[in-house]
């Protein structure tokens, strides 16, 4: 005999059937074709459940996103910072990312629905602006402890650098759904040589001057890995500060 549960137990299953519901419907027919009666019906219940725990189908897109935002916010901050060389770590914790998206198959494609039906909705677009804002706060600060204890300064506000990752994995998430063969392998490499750009921004390295030292390869013929290298430690030893190998450890 299965137990009695209590009110609040309850509400707590009619909610979770009535998300995942609605995720279901919204990944098969877009976020405009889903109805409430829909979820609703889909779900179980009438369309009354749903409006004893949301107010409207715009709520329970907001507690979607809440919830998955929390989750990723609770991953970053368990992984970061670690115990491995930086450049590793920005990788690792990268392919992690990838892997914990497509642990949930249908999240990308309700993320860009939202996204899509905010275009359409300035209210919608405001909430979830508010959301996105509160989530960069997050991620930034989570980058700041974890340079905390790396040499040198980043050239701009963790709240940009914030901003920059999104962006970069809004990008490659989408590239993902037309493409579904990109690996987090990939994503880790593109991380990975953004921060090490950022750490040699901050640190002093002349970046136009590497750009300029890479096209002067190519014209002598040192195309080769070794040539750039010394043209590299030349720059490293021009700057104002040297820059420890483990900030600028290789890709691999």
């Amino acid at each position: 005999m299965s137990p009695t549960l209590t009110r609040k137990e309850k509400q707590a299953k009619t909610r979770s059937a009535l998300l995942e519901s609605a995720a279901k419907l919204i990944c098969r027919k877009g976020i405009t074709e889903a109805s409430i009666d829909d979820v609703a019906s889909d779900a179980g219940y009438t369309k009354g459940a749903f409006y004893a725990n949301f107010k409207s189908k715009e709520e329970l897109f907001l507690v979607m996103l809440d919830q998955r935002y929390a989750d990723e916010l609770e991953r970053l901050e368990a992984g970061l910072p670690g115990d491995g060389a930086p450049a590793d770590e920005v990788r690792e914790s990268a392919e992690d990312f990838i892997r914990f998206v497509g642990s949930d198959p249908q999240w990308s494609r309700l993320y860009f629905e939202f996204v899509t039906y905010a275009a359409r909705n300035p209210e919608f677009r405001q909430e979830l602006a508010t959301r996105d804002r509160a989530m960069r706060e997050g991620v930034a600060e989570i980058i700041r402890k974890w340079a905390a204890d790396l040499p040198g300064d980043p050239p701009f506000p963790y709240e940009d650098l914030a901003m920059m990752l999104f962006c970069m994995a809004d990008g490659f998430l989408m590239a993902q759904l037309k493409e579904p063969e990109l690996s987090e392998e990939l994503y880790g490499t593109m991380m990975a040589t953004f921060f090490q750009g950022v750490a040699a921004s901050g640190l002093g390295l002349d970046l136009d001057a590497l750009t300029a030292a890479q096209e002067a390869s190519s014209r002598s013929n040192r195309r080769g890995p070794v040539g750039l290298a010394l043209q590299v430690s030349q720059l490293l030893e021009d700057s104002e500060g040297a820059i420890p190998s483990q900030t600028l450890a290789p890709l691999d």
